[in-house]
C-alpha cells in the first residue's frame, strides 16, 4: 500500500496546514529542476505529488483513509452511486453494466468546475532559481526557461480515468495509464523571461500561470529567483558596482586619466587625481545598477591598483635614482 502520510512525513491526523506545509518543503528539495538528471529525486517527487493530491482534498482523502489504494474503485464498487449524490438522482441511470458514458458532460453539469475525479486544491507556486551575470542585470535581457512542472495529464484531460477507443471515460474502466488516476503528469514547459535592468540578487519575476496545473487545469504561478553569478571584474553591493583599475605609477604620483569599462559596456575617461593611493575609491556618479521598483539608480566605484613595472630599463632606473635622491628614500643601488 502506498502510505500517502509516509511519504509526506505527517501524521494521520495531521490538519490541512500541515500537509501543505510538508508538500512544499519537500516538492522544493525533490523538484526535476534542482535535482537534473536525478531519476530518484523525480520518482521521488512524483510520489509527493500524488501523496499531496489525494491528502490535500478532504473527499479524497476520506475515501483514500476507509479505502487504501482501492479509495479510486471504492466509491463507484458494484455500480452503485457515489456518496453524496444524493440530490442529483442516480447519475448512472440508463447506462448498460459494462458501457461506456461521457463521464466528462456527465459531471461537468453536475459540478461547476468539471469532473470530480479531477477535483483538488490548487497547485502551489513553484520556484526555482535563475542565474543571471551582472552584465545582463545591469542592461536588463530576455532569457529563454525550460522548467519540467506537473501539467494537466493530456491523456485523460486531468479526469484521471481511462478512455475508450471513441474517446470516452469507461464507467469501470480503472484509472489513466499514464497519470495512475493523478490527473497530471510531468512536463517540460519552455517560456521567454524578460529580466529587467537593475535585477537584484534574490528578486522574484513572477510568470503568472505558468506554474504546474491541478487536475482540473489551473495554473498556479512561476516564480523565478534571480542568482546573480560571481564575476571575475565586477562585485555589487546593493545598487552599487565596485571593480579594480589598474593606474601606472607615474599617473598616480603625477594624475592623468585612465579608461574604464562599465558593465554597460561602454568605456568611460576616468580623472585620476595627483598623489593617489592604492585602495583608494574613484566614484562615477550614476553609473551603477539602473533604477528598478523602489531602488534608486546606483553608483560606479573605481578601485585604485597601483602598478609598478618589473621591466625598468636603465635610464627609467637611473632616472628613478636621482628622484629618489632628491627626496631622500631609503632606496637600493643595483649598480
Amino acid at each position: 500500500m502506498n502510505d500517502y502520510y509516509k511519504v509526506l512525513g505527517v501524521s494521520s491526523d495531521a490538519t490541512e496546514e500541515d500537509i501543505k506545509k510538508a508538500h512544499r518543503k519537500l516538492a522544493r528539495k525533490h523538484h526535476p529542476d534542482l535535482n537534473p538528471g536525478n531519476t530518484k529525486a523525480e520518482d521521488q517527487f512524483k510520489k509527493i505529488q500524488e501523496a499531496y493530491d489525494v491528502l490535500s482534498d478532504p473527499d479524497k482523502r476520506k475515501k483514500y483513509d476507509m479505502y487504501g489504494d482501492a479509495w479510486q474503485q471504492g466509491p463507484f464498487a458494484g455500480g452503485q452511486s457515489a456518496p453524496g449524490n444524493q440530490g442529483y438522482g442516480d447519475p448512472f441511470a440508463g447506462a448498460n453494466a459494462g458501457g461506456s458514458i461521457n463521464l466528462e458532460d456527465l459531471f461537468g453539469s453536475m459540478f461547476s468546475g468539471g469532473s470530480p475525479f479531477g477535483q483538488n486544491a490548487p497547485a502551489d507556486d513553484v520556484e526555482v532559481s535563475l542565474d543571471v551575470s551582472i552584465e545582463d542585470a545591469y542592461r536588463g535581457a530576455s532569457r529563454r526557461v525550460t522548467v519540467t512542472i506537473e501539467d494537466t495529464c493530456t491523456e485523460c484531460g486531468g479526469a484521471g480515468q481511462k478512455r475508450n477507443n471513441r474517446g470516452q471515460f469507461e464507467l469501470n474502466g480503472g484509472v489513466c495509464n499514464r497519470c495512475r488516476g493523478r490527473g497530471r503528469t510531468a512536463a517540460q514547459r519552455a517560456l521567454q523571461v524578460t529580466v529587467p535592468a537593475g535585477a537584484w540578487d534574490g528578486m522574484s519575476i513572477i510568470q503568472r500561470g505558468q506554474g504546474p496545473a491541478d487536475a482540473r487545469g489551473r495554473k498556479s504561478d512561476l516564480i523565478l529567483k534571480v542568482h546573480l553569478m560571481p564575476h571575475p571584474r565586477y562585485e555589487r553591493d546593493g545598487q552599487n558596482i565596485l571593480f579594480d583599475v589598474q593606474i601606472p605609477y607615474t599617473v598616480a604620483a603625477l594624475g592623468g586619466e585612465v579608461p574604464v569599462e562599465l558593465p554597460s559596456g561602454t568605456t568611460r575617461q576616468l580623472t585620476v587625481p595627483p598623489g593617489i593611493q592604492s585602495g583608494q575609491k574613484m566614484k562615477l556618479t550614476g553609473q551603477g545598477m539602473p533604477a528598478l521598483k523602489d531602488r534608486r539608480v546606483g553608483d560606479a566605484f573605481a578601485r585604485v591598483k597601483i602598478m609598478v613595472p618589473k621591466d625598468l630599463s636603465d635610464a627609467e632606473k637611473q632616472l628613478l635614482e636621482q628622484l629618489g635622491e632628491i627626496r631622500r628614500d631609503p632606496i637600493r643601488r643595483n649598480r
